[in-house]
């Protein structure tokens, strides 16, 4: 579908999610299948066809599941290689900053994947997964990593690509249920931004929007096609879609005092005390 940038406000109708039980996390890496219940609500006679055709085409063999997951992360990389500065000041420079935006679409297309059958859409996001550790060996060691290390810093990187994904499960089911995304952009911050104390809060509210667009995106997509591995994607926003005046900072800062010419003003800044979850 042709995608575009929606600039949710508090009246804007409320987002219907994949849903997945907060439980559980992500799974073992290199390990099949997703633990956790979905919730996606009566489907109507059509969308039953199209679960059903999807279905049977995620059955396939494991080849033709292998090359479809290779498919979906040509897509995930594609698109998080596009430019998120102007509208998420990321430095996508940075190793963590780019490999985050990845793993961050991933968990987007993981939530749609399993909302469409659990099992099946489990296993299809372990393949991807693979694939994601294979190209991340290769990754690492460009990034100067030496050979000796390499398994080391790939565990690191496993447990925390599921750890964000744990985080972004447990905080997207806050927002469905109470229309409150401080706990998602709290995520994002810590696990894309890296915890960086001069991260606007406008630029991160703003990578939280664009990710839930994704999400809408995906979940309104020809899921047939969607597990062939034709994906599409919302366009990178090209300016804030919130101000610091649209934000209520005290959800996840802390009110510090800043001597002004004239007097001293409060700002909010990151909470030091927000808890970390990787």
């Amino acid at each position: 579908p042709q995608a575009t940038q929606s600039i949710p406000t508090p009246n804007q109708t409320k987002r219907d999610f994949p849903r997945q039980n907060a439980a559980h996390a992500a799974p073992s890496p290199r390990t099949p299948g997703i633990p956790g219940t979905i919730d996606c609500g009566p489907k109507t006679e059509e969308e039953e066809r199209l679960h059903g055709d999807a279905l049977k085409l995620a059955e396939g063999p494991e080849e033709i599941r292998v090359e479809r997951a290779k498919k979906m992360l040509n897509s995930i990389e594609s698109q998080s290689r596009l430019d998120f500065r102007p509208g998420c000041g990321l430095d996508q420079s940075k190793f963590r900053a780019q490999f985050g935006l990845e793993m961050l679409h991933l968990w987007a297309l993981k939530l749609n994947l399993i909302a469409v059958d659990r099992t099946e859409g489990g296993r299809h996001f372990a393949e991807v997964c693979e694939q994601v550790w294979t190209r991340a060996e290769v990754r690492l060691h460009e990034e100067g990593i030496h050979s000796f290390l390499l398994s080391k810093n790939l565990k690191e990187l496993q447990q925390w690509t599921f750890g964000s994904m744990t985080a972004y499960d447990k905080a997207i089911i806050t927002l469905q249920d109470t229309d409150n995304d401080a706990d998602f952009i709290g995520a994002l911050w810590r696990n894309i931004y890296d915890c960086d104390p001069e991260a606007k809060p406008e630029h991160v509210a703003t990578l939280a929007d664009y990710t839930l667009d994704q999400i809408q995106i995906l979940q309104e997509a020809d899921k047939v096609k969607m597990f062939e591995g034709e994906l599409h994607w919302g366009t990178p926003p090209v300016a804030l879609t919130r101000t610091q005046e649209d934000l209520d900072l005290e959800k996840y800062g802390e009110p510090v005092l800043v001597p002004g010419p004239e007097k001293k003003i409060i700002e909010f800044r990151w909470s030091s005390e927000y808890p970390i979850v990787r």
